[in-house]
């Protein structure tokens, strides 16, 4: 029988928007995963030197947001920033680490402020620094990445002008950085995912559309100068690693080996960062290694991240371990799965009760339910506002016009390509 093309990830367009100009083989042996290096330090200068130390303490902050142990993180911001109250880093640095909670539940706008306070006070200071001195590399570079930030929220909140604008401005601002600095390595990242992104704004328009205002995309390069970042040392690394395995898992020309060995690393990496662990399921779910996937959805609903915001992924485990099961050809045990579970009650992603409708349809489906299930296509469909999900709302509209079949369900990528 061919295969159906269609897509079942839950969280594939929010995480492509939240990795959206942030930052996102397959037989490794998870033992020889742990053993892998950490990420290259960075730091360089005399012994105890208070440059040294900070740079230190950048770095061990970076690694806790990789980690997801982000109110760590936030305290080594507060830290930096009383150590020098005219430095910006520490501020874009504070937005990066909202941003990581906001992509766990875009949805939900409690970190909106957060970033739009700490972007204000990067660009406020990094302006200071510029005036002093118009040539300083870092000030610029602070003052890109805030801009790329609030470009990001913008477009993630659906104002399109203001996203376009500050994205461009940040792209020449980290351009010139670079120029002037070619050893500021954080600017390459944000760089990358910019071109990227822009270069396949033709096909990824519907999906985000303020990006008809970013006018230098080069998908090619973007994607180059990401594979860059991630094979070589440096903090940016294993980011650069997370936006690939995004882009191969969701947009063509998919490559989901590729997708299922960045994810088993970084999980290996960061054990604690549920937004990994979860993304990986998504991968062996399209894989179809139904097994694996129910295993690794098992050990992200036994997590109790510390994080609040981070506890809607365990919930959503569940319902991605029963979409598991049902393709794995058991709609009765995927149907017990998801009645231990109250979606008005569980701590999901603002999103997710689509995605609990949706699987509970399909189950219906295959239990040759019928109308029942069309019924919850149907509430799938009728969501409004943050709960809305276009993503599920499309597969539902598959669903009504044909049941489900796990023999006939396959993926396909969220977006094209892109021109040449």
């Amino acid at each position: 029988m061919q295969r159906k093309s269609i897509g079942s990830s839950p969280s594939c367009l929010r995480g492509v928007k939240g990795g959206l100009l942030a930052l996102v083989g397959l037989g490794l042996i998870a033992c020889c995963l742990v053993a892998m290096p950490a990420q290259a330090q960075a730091c360089e200068g005399p012994a105890e030197s208070p440059a040294l130390q900070r740079c230190e303490l950048f770095e061990e902050g970076f690694r806790e947001n990789l980690n997801g142990r982000y109110r760590e993180a936030d305290l080594i911001w507060q830290t930096l920033r009383e150590q020098d109250p005219t430095d910006p880093a520490p501020d874009v640095w504070e937005a990066e680490t909202a941003w990581w909670r906001l992509i766990l539940n875009d949805g939900a706008v409690e970190q909106d402020q957060r970033i739009l306070s700490a972007t204000e006070r990067a660009i406020d200071l990094a302006d200071a620094r510029l005036k002093a001195n118009p040539r300083d590399a870092a000030a610029m570079r602070d003052k890109g990445l805030a801009l790329m930030m609030l470009a990001r929220l913008n477009g993630m909140r659906g104002r399109y002008l203001s996203a376009g604008r500050s994205g461009e401005k940040a792209r020449l601002l980290l351009e010139e950085s670079m120029a002037l600095d070619p050893s500021q390595s954080d600017v390459r990242f944000p760089l990358a995912v910019y071109y990227y992104y822009a270069g396949i704004a033709p096909s990824f328009v519907k999906w985000v559309s303020w990006l008809w205002f970013i006018p230098k995309g080069d998908r090619t390069k973007g994607i180059s100068m990401m594979e860059q970042v991630r094979d070589e040392p440096g903090m940016r690394s294993d980011e650069a690693r997370f936006m690939l395995m995004v882009v191969n898992t969701y947009h063509a020309p998919m490559d989901l080996p590729s997708a299922l060995e960045s994810g088993r690393i970084l999980h290996a990496r960061y054990p604690d960062n549920v937004l990994f662990h979860s993304e990986l399921i998504e991968v062996l779910l399209k894989e179809e290694l139904y097994e694996e996937a129910i295993e690794t959805a098992l050990a992200l609903e036994a997590q109790s991240p510390e994080d609040e915001i981070a506890r809607s992924r365990p919930m959503l485990a569940r319902i991605l371990r029963a979409q598991a099961t049902l393709l794995n050809g058991s709609p009765n045990e995927a149907a017990a799965i998801l009645a231990t579970m109250d979606e008005d009650k569980a701590n999901l992603p603002v999103w997710g009760r689509a995605w609990f409708y949706l699987v509970e349809a399909q189950i219906l489906d295959a239990q040759g339910e019928r109308e029942a299930a069309v019924s919850q296509y149907r509430r799938v469909q009728e969501l409004e506002g943050p709960a809305y999900n276009k993503r599920a709302a499309l597969i539902a509209e598959m669903g009504i016009e044909a049941p489900f079949s796990s023999s006939a369900y396959e993926e396909r990528p969220m977006v094209g390509a892109g021109p040449p």
